[in-house]
């Protein structure tokens, strides 16, 4: 009982953490067909903003999270500023983004590197404290990863579903020329859509590194990991990809206690390459929108 507990609690832990780690990216592949590669940059502008926040200007720890938003939110916006709005909706923008947003974040490394050092730091968004479950225990940190994982879901499906700007999110991302026609700013929809997800990939940097420290590339691993939750959930599909961030935590963890700790990422790969034999569009089927 005690090591299926310590699996249950490791594989919350783990998947409060891919989920996290997933939400930003899957809104920008759903609402306008981008993969951000930049999302690295999202993570660590988010990291290094709580730092900045708490460390240099001296505001309580839990402000931390409100550092992380606004760094994630100044990246998207020079994502759109830089990047989106001269290739969105053109030929070839599913290609030529990936390379932008590439470049972007090896810039945004380099920046970090030149501008603060390749140091590593502690988080200072920390919550102290464990609750016993019966031999094993969760840590007072997850219960705040997963709550704040829970409210980003629950804030962006809301927004989604039942706001003005969900309804124009969702006409982009079906025909966002016919939502042109019918008056929707397509441009502002984009850049309102990455200024979300920015500020929802910067507090996730923030809980992220909580578990961790915080260098210049630590959103790279995130990163790689929620590429491979979005495929395996189908793309831009946000329920779907929190669903598949404990499934796969939980798959991940069972493995490393069966075989070992190496083994766990390479369970992760091939349960990838399975599900793109038999499903091509992921395992909620959502289809990749084209722009023409």
């Amino acid at each position: 009982m005690t090591i299926f507990t310590d699996i249950i609690v490791s594989a919350l832990t783990l998947g409060a953490l891919y989920a996290v780690s997933s939400v930003a990216l899957s809104l920008i592949w759903g609402s306008v067909g981008m993969l951000n590669l930049a999302h690295s940059g999202f993570l660590a502008a988010g990291a290094y903003g709580s730092l900045l926040l708490v460390e240099r200007l001296g505001f309580p720890w839990w402000a931390g999270i409100a550092g992380g938003a606004l760094g994630g939110a100044l990246m998207g916006l020079i994502s759109y500023l830089c990047l989106v709005r001269w290739v969105f909706a053109r030929p070839n923008f599913e290609i030529n983004i990936i390379i932008l947003t590439m470049a972007l974040s090896m810039l945004i490394v380099d920046m970090i590197n030149n501008l603060i050092g390749p140091t590593t730091s502690r988080q200072p968004f920390n919550l102290d404290g464990r609750i016993d479950l019966g031999g094993a225990g969760i840590t007072s940190q997850t219960i705040l990863i997963i709550c704040g994982c829970a409210i980003m879901v629950a804030f962006l499906q809301v927004t989604i579903k039942h706001t003005g700007l969900g309804r124009a999110i969702r006409a982009v991302a079906q025909e966002p020329t016919a939502a042109q026609l019918n008056g929707v700013p397509i441009n502002t929809v984009v850049l309102k859509v990455l200024l979300l997800a920015g500020c929802i990939a910067g507090a996730s940097g923030v809980l992220l590194t909580a578990f961790t420290t915080v260098y210049p590339t630590v959103g790279l691993d995130p990163l790689l990991k929620a590429l491979i939750i979005c495929v395996v959930a189908g793309l831009g599909n946000i329920p779907a990809a929190l669903t598949t961030s404990f499934l796969l935590a939980f798959v991940e963890v069972l493995v490393q206690y069966t075989f070992g700790t190496k083994w766990g990422f390479p369970a992760l790969l091939s349960i990838v390459v399975a599900v793109l034999i038999v499903r091509p569009n992921g395992l909620f089927g959502q289809k990749l929108q084209m722009r023409n």
